[in-house]
């Protein structure tokens, strides 16, 4: 990893009495700061809906609130360039393009391949030895990395719901994904 980048990593939260593992893109300004996923407005959000308190999900899982629940990034840094201070380096280009996609290119240069595999492989490493868990993939994101490197079947059981962004969880279309998201994390 790059020197310069070492300061916004933000580490999984998963213990050993999680039976249900969130699964998101990556970190952005508040995780950053806090030091644990799902810190900002999201988070606010993912708590509201599913059990009604204000505090965000992270801070929740962070202080062990919510023993059973885990949270994991797909990447570890933020995929975002506003996310850092200094957002020059090279490989925060390539960040930007992956957040549209996290699949590995045919048809560009091979140093963006690069950046996806090191992700992947950090992703699949952190996951797999969770394999009796339930995972909750939120978004596209989420769901395009996992199907990239694990099958559903791998798991004790997947749920693939929307990003918990934009207020999404509240959403009419999304009510009946929730309700199932509800009953999945209740153990």
């Amino acid at each position: 990893m790059l020197k310069e980048l070492e300061d916004y990593v933000v580490d999984d939260l998963i213990y050993e009495d999680t039976k249900v593992i969130f699964v998101l893109e990556s970190p952005h300004t508040q995780e950053v700061k806090n030091g644990y996923p799902v810190a900002g407005k999201s988070g606010v959000d993912m708590s509201l809906v599913l059990f009604g308190l204000s505090e965000p999900f992270g801070k929740l899982i962070y202080e062990k609130k919510l023993k059973h629940l885990g949270l994991l990034n797909i990447s570890n840094l933020p995929l975002q360039k506003s996310a850092y201070k200094n957002p020059h380096a090279r490989v925060l280009e390539f960040f930007e393009t992956i957040r549209q996609n996290p699949k590995p290119r045919k048809n560009l240069k091979a140093s963006i391949n690069l950046v996806i595999d090191k992700m992947l492989s950090n992703f699949r490493a952190r996951l797999e030895k969770h394999k009796d868990k339930k995972i909750v993939l939120c978004g596209r994101f989420a769901e395009s990395a996992f199907d990239v490197v694990f099958r559903d079947d791998e798991f004790e059981a997947v749920l693939r719901v929307p990003h918990p962004s934009f207020n999404n969880w509240r959403k009419v279309r999304y009510e009946e994904k929730i309700k199932q998201l509800k009953e999945f994390v209740k153990c």
